[in-house]
């Protein structure tokens, strides 16, 4: 099979991360255990990141150059769109939306299909147990991006929200960055972070992702491994 270039453009969830740090993982950073050797995952993903920060600091521009026809983009961004501060902000209906379609077309141009993402959710409960949506409007900004531009679309949001709400608020911990003082040595004081993955969540997250590309018949399900 032809070789191809998968590459993934976000924020920390989806990021690489030093050793260092471990077990924090994006779940970008394991995907290259999912498909066949004629991917070569290029993660571009970095923490903090929305698609406003992403474009001025030429992160998408740096990912571009690499880009060949036939390669694969994946976008997805959120959780940073929706902070208050002027570096990272964008509007869910107007800028989000926007930025979103310049990523579009400049994968179109360079003969690179492009695939949006909604955010991964996070590990928000309430009190009767329920998991809670935390994106706003972002998620459906992207899905009518999607339909508008044709895009394939996967609504990890959703996806990942189902299957935090079936694990329950204390298995659901053992996804994330819940870690007790001393358990690793980079959180001598422990962790209690309901955004971030540690590596079982981003392998769990990952499966996710390639599961519904294979659901959805997407060309790219027949280069992942089973």
């Amino acid at each position: 099979m032809k070789e191809m270039q998968l590459f993934l453009t976000g924020d920390s969830t989806m990021s690489d991360y030093e050793s260092e740090v471990y077990p924090r993982m994006g779940w970008g950073q394991v995907l290259s255990n999912y498909v066949d050797a004629s991917i070569l995952v290029r993660n571009h993903a970095t923490s903090g990141r929305s698609t406003k920060s992403f474009t001025d600091e030429n992160r998408w521009e740096h990912a571009e150059e690499q880009f060949t026809p036939g390669d694969i983009v994946v976008i997805q961004f959120g959780h940073n769109d929706q902070k208050e501060d002027v570096e990272r902000h964008t509007d869910a209906f107007s800028s989000y939306q926007d930025n979103l379609r310049f990523f579009i077309d400049r994968a179109r141009s360079k003969d690179v299909e492009p695939i949006l993402l909604t955010s991964v959710a996070r590990r928000h409960f309430d009190k009767k147990g329920l998991l809670e949506e935390t994106h706003g409007d972002y998620p459906s900004a992207v899905r009518q991006v999607a339909v508008e531009e044709g895009v394939p679309f996967v609504d990890m949001e959703r996806l990942t929200m189902a299957y935090l709400q079936e694990l329950g608020d204390e298995k659901s911990k053992e996804l994330f960055m819940w870690v007790k003082p001393a358990e690793f040595g980079a959180y001598p004081e422990g962790e209690q972070d309901n955004t971030h993955f540690r590596e079982e969540g981003a392998k769990k997250i990952a499966e996710i992702f390639v599961s519904e590309l294979k659901r959805l018949k997407h060309p790219l399900a027949e280069r992942i491994i089973d």
